[in-house]
């Protein structure tokens, strides 16, 4: 989709201000996946690629396409809110790192997209400025999964064909999977986390949600050419390694018969192997959080504890205020989790022995929002469960990527490709190479 678009602008088919406008009039009329917009600013740049364009002289490589940032992040001249009325900042000074880098190549961004407050829930609703609606939805609201959540509900609705979120727990891969789109998560030092707003400066990540994994190739590798560009690729077949561990026998029983056929499907392929094997760090990791207490919850309490004093407490989600409370004791308790991380890291990557770990990236399909919603204890339950199995592969250092294959695309079920820290161009081609599988309905239906 996006290297199409880019092709018909060198082709002079369609325009930047054409799209951009286009846009612009879908955004208005969905509520709740954008904070703010920027329509003055963003016609005046797509006026300019326009012109760029016709004189053969693009930006780079992503000039003129129309871009959503997760509102976490900081754009100049807008204010960045983090999902909340007690910890937004008045209007940006400066450019964020990725969004420079969007802007250098070209890019137009056309607004800040919604999150969970303080990016701090897998579910994605938001009491200030409204919960986005899963573009999935048919007969009743399905939540988009957080806390990327207006980021993958702008792709999943066609508003914009890229948007940045940031990815810590699974904020992007989960949204991602549950919307039916791709979403990558990049390993932490991948890409500039300048003018982003911190939840866990040991695990925060930058991920991007795509359409079509094809699209994320382009855009990485107009962001990074170390991990986008496609390079000499290794001998051999690629190596999925699905694990006999929690991430794959505790799921619904729908998403096991989807992830089945899927995982099937790909056994075929000439350049695929499917390994079926325990991993044992995944249990030993697992197990230590569950004791201790994660990284994640010690962080944001150090980063935003500050915030249950005085009246701001009354001004917080509710869930963001539980969380928080709970977060409260963990900081005591979870040195050795931090102990431990590197030794874990290493042992995945060891184990995984130049494999990539597969499994589905949320352990069920999209609930209802009335569901999830119904009390303060069912809401944690599944914020718990929804990031479960995204939060472990974090605490592993894994860049991972969320495809969404056959009908899964419909149904917001995700295959996850990890990787160890640092492969990310591994996972990404892994990505790629799933998409365009072929699928057989006969199994991903049954």
């Amino acid at each position: 989709m996006i290297a199409e678009l880019i092709s018909r602008f060198g082709r002079l088919e369609d325009t930047p201000t054409g799209v951009v406008e286009d846009r612009l009039r879908r955004v208005a009329d969905d509520e709740h996946v954008f904070t703010s917009l920027m329509p003055g600013a963003a016609r005046e740049q797509a006026a300019a690629s326009t012109e760029r364009w016709r004189d053969g002289r693009p930006a780079g490589r992503l000039d003129g396409l129309p871009v959503a940032v997760k509102d976490c992040i900081d754009v100049a001249g807008t204010p960045t809110t983090n999902g909340s009325l007690v910890d937004a900042e008045a209007s940006a000074t400066r450019d964020a790192g990725i969004v420079r880098a969007l802007r250098a190549s070209g890019a137009i961004v056309i607004g800040k997209a919604n999150l969970s407050e303080l990016a701090f829930s897998g579910i994605g609703t938001n009491p200030h400025f409204g919960s986005p609606v899963n573009p999935l939805s048919r007969d009743e609201p399905l939540i988009t999964g957080g806390s990327s959540s207006g980021s993958a509900a702008a792709v999943a609705s066609g508003q914009v064909p890229l948007a940045v979120g940031t990815d810590t727990s699974g904020s992007v891969r989960v949204p991602a999977a549950l919307c039916g789109v791709v979403g990558y998560k990049a390993s932490e030092g991948r890409f500039p986390r300048d003018g982003v707003r911190t939840l866990s400066p040991t695990l925060d990540s930058i991920g991007v949600l795509v359409p079509t994994a094809a699209d994320l190739v382009v855009v990485t590798a107009a962001l990074d050419p170390c991990v986008g560009s496609p390079g000499p690729r290794a001998p051999g077949p690629v190596r999925l390694v699905v694990p006999e561990d929690e991430v794959v026998a505790d799921v619904a029983p729908e998403v096991a018969a989807w992830f089945r056929g899927a995982v099937e499907e790909l056994s075929v392929l000439d350049d695929v192997r499917v390994e079926r094997r325990p991993l044992p760090v995944l249990a030993a990791a697992q197990e230590l959080m569950d004791r201790h207490g994660t990284l994640v919850a010690a962080e944001a309490f150090c980063g935003y504890g500050r915030l249950l004093d005085g009246t701001s407490a009354g001004l917080l989600d509710s869930a963001v205020v539980r969380r928080l409370r709970l977060a409260s004791r963990v900081v005591s308790t979870v040195g050795p989790v931090r102990a431990h991380m590197t030794t874990l890291r290493e042992r995945v990557a060891a184990e995984l022995d130049g494999g990539l770990l597969l499994c589905p990236t949320v352990r069920d399909a999209p609930p209802a929002v009335s569901l999830v919603t119904a009390s303060a204890d069912v809401f944690d339950r599944w914020n718990a469960r929804i990031l479960r199995t995204t939060m472990l592969l974090s605490y592993l250092g894994m860049p991972g990527v969320s495809v969404p294959r056959g009908d899964g695309r419909r149904r917001g079920l995700g295959l996850l490709v990890s990787a160890p820290d640092g492969h990310d161009r591994a996972v990404i081609r892994a990505a790629q190479l799933i998409d365009d599988a072929p699928t057989n309905p006969h199994h991903v239906n049954r």
